[in-house]
């Protein structure tokens, strides 16, 4: 019997939910100074979309982080590490 899990990651940075990433950091330990330095960063966030001569209203981005950053890969790395710890406790399990 085999089972396949797909993912697609193409997006992956965009669906970080910020409440669950301070959970993680947080069991990891991570100092109460830079946590605050990650979430201020990260909950200061706004956007709009415009387009020609009009644009939307403001609104916030509660999701992702930020695309482009040196930082950004290391904690989606820290928010998506739970997936490859399940496959860890699967013996039958393989990540490639």
């Amino acid at each position: 019997m085999a089972n396949v899990c797909s993912i697609d990651l193409r997006k992956a940075f965009d669906k970080v939910n910020h409440c669950g990433l301070y959970i993680k950091l947080m069991k990891r330990f991570v100092p109460t100074a830079l946590l605050e330095v990650i979430e201020n960063w990260l909950s200061g966030c706004y956007a709009f979309v415009k387009r020609y001569d009009s644009s939307s209203f403001v609104f916030s981005i509660c999701f992702g982080v930020r695309q482009g950053s040196v930082l950004s890969p290391h904690l989606f790395a820290v928010y998506i590490d739970d997936v490859g710890k399940f496959f860890y406790l699967n013996k039958n399990s393989f990540i490639f």
